[in-house]
């Protein structure tokens, strides 16, 4: 079983449980063993450079960035700024939307998929062929 590092993007106040959702899931049903390598704080108001700096470094270290798109994600600073670091970094990125309670797609996020474990498998597998 392949490891690979995933940087979860989520709207970080409103969408925790879809986060620990996520890798909890991926721990039961997929056929990769995920790494989490998420940031584990909020976006902070001001701009941090330190926040930017960890996000930066977590990004650089994941082999691939999954934007969880929720009912907020798409006006949520800290996912627009992790999006635009993952496109910076070059990094594969692509959006899985739950089955309830989402809204628009992130812009610059890639493709949209349904959180179904053997399409994000399949979207992984693709992303890591690239």
């Amino acid at each position: 079983m392949a490891t690979v590092g995933i940087f979860l993007s989520f709207e970080f106040d409103r969408d925790e449980e879809l986060h620990q959702n996520f890798y909890e899931q991926a721990r039961e049903l997929s056929c990769y063993r995920v790494k989490d390598c998420s940031l584990q704080e909020p976006y902070p108001p001001h701009n941090d450079r330190e926040w930017l700096r960890e996000a930066r470094s977590l990004i650089s270290q994941s082999d691939i960035v999954i934007v969880v798109v929720g009912k907020d994600t798409h006006t949520a600073p800290g996912v627009e700024e992790e999006v635009n670091i993952a496109n910076q970094e070059d990094k594969p990125i692509f959006q899985i939307r739950p089955q309830s309670g989402t809204a628009g797609s992130v812009e610059d996020a890639g493709d949209m998929i349904p959180w179904e474990w053997k399409r994000i498998d399949e979207k992984i597998s693709e992303c890591l062929a690239e």
